[in-house]
């Protein structure tokens, strides 16, 4: 019986301490593994605060229409610019902009500052081509991107992050002074991008988006 007794107890000790130690690896995540997947039907909402071509701050959404070939099309509500998104359904990157049917922007294969698995302190460089009117004009990006890991507070929410910064922006091989910043937060408890900061000068574009739980 005392053996039993010893044997009971050295086993709880053992699955607490693991409980412990997977809970405390959770809370010290540095890495997300996989992009947050979501399906059709899903509707994200977000605060957009627009800063430039004019000032103005709402609240838009976009619902997950299909997902076909590794793309997923997302209808976009309230947004002036585009009404239809598609985006890479492994990173998340952007792909391609319309507006009534129209191709506005494409970025091929996608663009660039996400990728997965990403942990805290990795770096790396991405290249895509940038389209817009359907070939009228078309540049080669290139950028370096950097995470790091922070805490931030939206709508009086706070959220432990992964913050992917775009940093030394070029365009057809040259340092680009118009393209200022690309930022994006994940979300470490389920990769969701829950901000988003975005400003080019040479498309006269600024804005913040902040998702909206």
């Amino acid at each position: 019986m005392k053996a039993l007794k010893l044997f009971f107890t050295s086993n709880l000790f053992l699955y607490v301490f693991l409980i412990f130690s997977i809970s405390s690896s959770d809370l010290n995540a540095n890495e997300i593994k996989t992009r947050y997947l979501t399906e059709v039907g899903y509707i994200n909402k977000y605060q957009v605060e627009l800063k430039k071509p004019s000032e103005a701050v709402y609240e838009a959404s976009m619902e997950l229409l299909k997902i076909e070939d590794g793309k997923e099309h997302w209808k976009v509500n309230n947004e002036p610019s585009a009404d239809l998104r598609v985006y890479d359904r492994e990173t998340g990157n952007w792909i391609a902009s319309y507006k009534d049917g129209n191709l506005i922007a494409e970025a091929i294969p996608h663009g660039g500052g996400l990728k997965f698995p990403v942990k805290k302190g990795e770096k790396w460089t991405e290249s895509w081509t940038f389209s817009v009117g359907g070939g009228l004009y078309t540049i080669t990006s290139t950028a370096d991107f950097k995470v790091k890991k922070v805490n931030i507070k939206i709508n009086g929410k706070k959220y432990k992050t992964l913050r992917i910064t775009m940093k030394n922006p070029l365009v057809n091989g040259k340092k680009s002074d118009s393209w200022k910043r690309h930022i994006r937060w994940l979300d470490l408890d389920n990769a969701r991008i829950v901000k988003e900061e975005f400003k080019d000068t040479g498309w006269n574009l600024e804005f913040i988006r902040s998702i909206i739980d």
